[in-house]
């Protein structure tokens, strides 16, 4: 059953995401071939460049609004609405429920992310930029061999942190768009005082552990007259796996938080 509401979930997004990125797409191309004619047309080009790179600034904006708008509004809607009462009937359970949004909602999230990189990489780079990239990872590579370094772990554990805090990110909206809705009237206000909260909260964990980092930092200062590329790699990675905890922890509390409310406070509109 998760599998066809996650096949529901990506059709009735798809049909928001979709044409936006067609529209990235073709604005990257029309800015590629524009900023190449411009090289030698530069009177003629100019106002038609201007434009369109204008347009393409803006399409990348709205990949980014549009995730997170898509993010709240199938979640509100399929949920705290009258919607609501016909999902809560699916025989399915409520975990079932948040994770077919939750795992719909992070691919999507991550798509966003990788077109528009894409779409700068196909814009900005050139012959001379591509040779520079290939002889720069070649170099990183003999560097990371000759002091022993996993450049496959460090790239691993710093995606892996990266997705447990896209996932964390997408669970603190949810969170706080129950609890929202226990508001009959003021719903946005205090979805929004509470998103705000949750921050202020995560920002104040992450103030009490950056002595810890610091002292850390300190003791391996200590061990030597400077950091060695081996601890500034295990340094980086210990880091990295300390953000991934900090992420875990807040992502299973607003899971936590958003199962719970759904359960017990449920308020539909």
């Amino acid at each position: 059953m998760l599998g066809k509401l996650i096949k529901y979930e990506f059709k009735g997004t798809a049909r928001l995401y979709l044409p936006f990125f067609a529209l990235l797409v073709l604005l990257t191309v029309v800015n590629r071939f524009s900023l190449q004619f411009s090289v030698s047309h530069s009177e003629i080009m100019e106002i038609p460049s201007v434009l369109a790179m204008m347009l393409y600034i803006v399409a990348v904006i709205a990949i980014f609004v549009i995730a997170m708008v898509a993010t709240v509004q199938r979640f509100y809607k399929n949920f705290m609405t009258d919607e609501g009462y016909l999902m809560f009937t699916l025989p399915v359970s409520q975990d079932g429920l948040i994770l077919s949004k939750l795992i719909v909602a992070t691919i999507w999230n991550i798509f966003s992310v990788l077109i528009a990189m894409l779409s700068l990489f196909f814009l900005m780079v050139d012959e001379d930029i591509w040779s520079a990239l290939v002889t720069g990872v070649g170099e990183l590579q003999k560097l990371a061999a000759t002091y022993g370094i996993n450049l496959f772990s460090v790239c691993a554990i710093t995606l892996l942190t990266m997705l447990i805090g896209l996932v964390a990110g997408i669970l603190q909206i949810y969170a706080a768009v129950v609890i929202g809705c226990t508001s009959s009237r003021h719903k946005l206000i205090l979805g929004l005082g509470v998103y705000l909260g949750f921050n202020v909260v995560m920002q104040t964990a992450s103030l009490v552990m950056l002595p810890l980092i610091m002292n850390w930092l300190t003791t391996i200062n200590e061990l030597g007259d400077s950091f060695t590329p081996q601890q500034a790699m295990g340094f980086f990675q210990g880091v990295m796996l300390l953000g991934l905890v900090f992420s875990l922890v807040f992502g299973v509390i607003y899971y936590i938080i958003t199962r719970l409310m759904l359960k017990k406070k449920l308020n539909l509109e």
